[in-house]
């Protein structure tokens, strides 16, 4: 189909924007991208490749602090080979163009820490690790006192002295006898420039794999005036909350205030408690949450003090199927919770996101439809399934909020897909989809690709591993990347989706709220309308799908791959190889023409966006994200009756005791008795009193829409 002159208008924006898979320029993306305000600010590992992730990020007295990770798929790829001798899996060239030195002890891993300031384009390096420790491997060598920088916080102390720490992260694991010599780091800079380590006392970490000293500190929060970290025993950053006691003292204290029944991955505050985010191989990822109260006893607290109440467990309905919390944070009053499945059950990776209220209820936002304990079915709010419906998101890495906003930045595997010489079909079909990608929600529900393909500035920045929010009003958003083969590169993204939508005075602001359902005649596409638009136009890309083989990367002792391990591309004799299928949208074309905020379309596989346009022929950016079939059922009367019963319930027995069912009640009474306007009104008060956002008020608003258009979609 012949793209519209709105369409071809859009074709450099949806290419920045990473929309498309076929294969673009680099110099079409890179001058779309730096028209947008995507402006890289350090590139190459701010000039060694060896600093290949941007492992930590944070503000400090209105400059940016970015704290490295050192050849970090050689330090995994060598921590493995430790626990296991028969792989021969340290080489020097793993993936394309990485390349390890033989002898895995001539890596240069003292970690750094650059500091830039924002207008100047300049960028220091404030600290670089000692080395400090004699290698008792080869004695003639010596080690570095931390290869990474994992986590960097802002702590006032009592006194009003206000600080940057960051979390170091030693080689220990594979150089155990450096464990009680040489543990790990925080460090303290008052003014950003001098560096101090504290001076912290020796502690084992009591989690559910043993009771072993920690190699390194993952994440730092601050919490009621106190100072929290996660002391991990190995690489792959799960382990148990301390509490840094006196920071700022010159003897600071260490103390667990975890119990050892939890294995934390992540940390983050909420609604004034503190939440872990934990894993287990084999039940799958919980969330627990504490008001941090707990026996204190003079000056010294008792073993674990803090009492932990599970919010989410088993995987959130998934089990095993989705084993550890990857990334936490707060929007829109509700904590937003990214999870993986880590190669569990012969399976490629798996990632999830899901979002708890203030009082513990939660739902699905992005993820596979799952049964849940009472019998219920979780649907994902967003209609998009596991990885934002792309099987490249290995998991989603990090999160923030920036300009009205919620970020999500991926992990992404099909770079290796690209990189595969032996299938150079493959490698054209993600030509335009290699690097990490970025996606965003301005309501929490509504779900876009900010871009698929890391801005195009590489193919090997594989994932966004730091986001972090700027500018005079929080609107910049930087971007730090893992990039093994030439190091991380740091994205200034200077106009954020959501608020260049609400600063731009001349933008055509975007349809919202598209849904796609299934009605008797195929699919009906649906939207909010955009109050200046005088037309849309539906833009749909034909699902691609493609199997390829794929093995899991080696199971650490715990039971979990490391923080950025990815699948094994291989071929189907290949022992352990597992066939998988992966479903890619394909070009976006525009399929239709509208003034009305609905179009029907025949059923089929296709990912849809809709752009609104004005009288002066201005365009939108497209809209939310919509994948057909949809995950979810078709919106019945009778469906969302039972989603009101609740769990065991029948609908003849829910009765019309509840708001809620009158509320329904009285929809489908009007709607049966022809009046049309009463049945709407019902429905929008039903999902006012559900509560906006949630799963019995989304599926309302689908029903809304379905009766709405029900003469076009062909009856209720």
């Amino acid at each position: 189909m012949k793209p519209s002159h709105t369409a071809k208008r859009l074709l450099p924006a949806l290419l920045a924007l990473g929309f498309l898979l076929a294969p673009t320029s680099s110099t079409t993306a890179a001058v779309s991208a730096s028209e947008r305000g995507i402006v890289p600010i350090a590139q190459n590992g701010f000039g060694e490749h060896e600093n290949a992730y941007a492992w930590s990020m944070g503000w400090f007295k209105g400059k940016l602090y970015v704290g490295t990770g050192r050849d970090v798929l050689c330090v995994e790829d060598q921590t493995t080979q430790f626990y296991d001798q028969n792989l021969n899996y340290y080489v020097a060239n793993p993936q394309a163009n990485v390349h390890c030195p033989l002898d895995p002890y001539h890596m240069n891993l003292r970690a750094e820490i650059w500091q830039y300031t924002p207008g100047s384009s300049a960028w220091r390096m404030v600290y670089r690790a000692p080395d400090t420790e004699r290698n008792p491997t080869e004695p003639s060598k010596r080690v570095a006192s931390d290869i990474g920088y994992r986590g960097m916080v802002n702590y006032t102390d009592p006194k009003g002295r206000q600080a940057l720490y960051a979390a170091g992260l030693t080689a220990d694991e594979y150089l155990p006898p450096l464990l009680q010599s040489h543990p790990p780091r925080i460090l303290r800079s008052y003014d950003g420039v001098h560096w101090e380590d504290l001076k912290l006392p020796s502690v084992i970490v009591h989690f559910p794999y043993g009771n072993l000293r920690p190699m390194g500190f993952r994440s730092l929060v601050e919490w009621k005036g106190r100072l929290f970290v996660t002391a991990t025993p190995d690489l792959t950053g799960d382990g148990a909350l301390f509490e840094v006691t006196h920071p700022w003292s010159p003897h600071p204290g260490l103390v667990q205030v975890s119990p050892p029944n939890l294995d934390i991955f992540d940390v983050a505050t909420f609604d004034g408690h503190l939440y872990v985010g934990c894993g287990n191989a084999r039940t799958g990822y919980s969330v627990w949450e504490t008001s941090g109260k707990g026996v204190e006893v003079g000056d010294l607290y008792a073993p674990y003090p803090f009492v932990f109440t599970p919010v989410v467990n088993g995987g959130s309905g998934r089990g095993g199927a989705m084993t550890s919390v990857v990334s936490m944070h707060v929007y829109r009053n509700a904590l937003y919770v990214g999870a993986s499945g880590w190669y569990n059950k012969n399976t490629n990776p798996r990632s999830e996101l899901i979002r708890i209220y203030r009082n513990g209820q939660w739902n699905v936002v992005v993820g596979n439809p799952r049964r849940l304990e009472d019998g219920q079915m979780a649907y994902p709010l967003s209609g998009l399934e596991d990885g934002f419906g792309s099987l490249f998101n290995a998991h989603f890495w990090r999160m923030t909020a920036a300009g009205g906003g919620l970020y999500v930045g991926t992990n992404s595997w099909s770079y290796l897909l690209k990189a595969n010489k032996g299938d150079a079909w493959l490698g054209d079909l993600v030509a335009g989809a290699a690097g990490y990608q970025l996606w965003a929600t301005c309501d929490g529900e509504d779900w876009f690709a900010v871009t698929r393909n890391a801005f195009g500035h590489s193919e090997y920045d594989f994932g966004a591993r730091t986001l972090q929010p700027g500018g005079p009003n929080g609107e910049d958003l930087y971007i730090g990347s893992a990039n093994h083969a030439q190091g991380t590169t740091i994205i200034d993204d200077k106009e954020p989706i959501c608020s260049s939508l609400i600063n731009r005075t001349h933008t055509v602001a975007p349809p919202s709220a598209l849904i796609a359902d299934t009605v008797h005649k195929g699919t009906l596409l649906s939207w909010k309308p955009s109050p200046s638009a005088v037309r849309y136009e539906v833009l749909a890309a034909p699902e691609i799908t493609a199997t390829v083989y794929l093995q899991a990367p080696p199971t650490n002792p715990n039971g979990f791959q490391f923080d950025g391990a990815l699948p094994i591309v291989s071929e189907p004799e290949a022992p352990d190889s597992v066939p998988v299928t992966l479903s890619l949208p394909g070009a976006f074309e525009q399929v239709g023409t509208t003034t009305n905020p609905y179009l029907l379309r025949a059923s089929g596989h296709y990912v849809y966006q809709v752009v609104a346009e004005n009288a002066a022929g201005e365009a939108s950016t497209p809209s939310n994200i919509q994948v057909v079939p949809t995950p979810e059922p078709p919106a019945t009367f009778s469906a969302l009756a039972k989603a009101l019963a609740g769990p065991g319930a029948t609908v003849a027995r829910a009765g019309s005791g509840s708001r809620l069912q009158r509320l329904l009640d009285a929809a489908q009474s009007a709607w049966n008795r022809g009046d049309h306007p009463a049945a709407l009104l019902s429905l929008e008060k039903l999902q006012t009193a559900a509560g906006r956002g949630s799963e019995k008020s989304m599926l309302a608003e689908r029903l809304e829409r379905a009766l709405m258009y029900t003469n076009v979609a062909g009856g209720q």
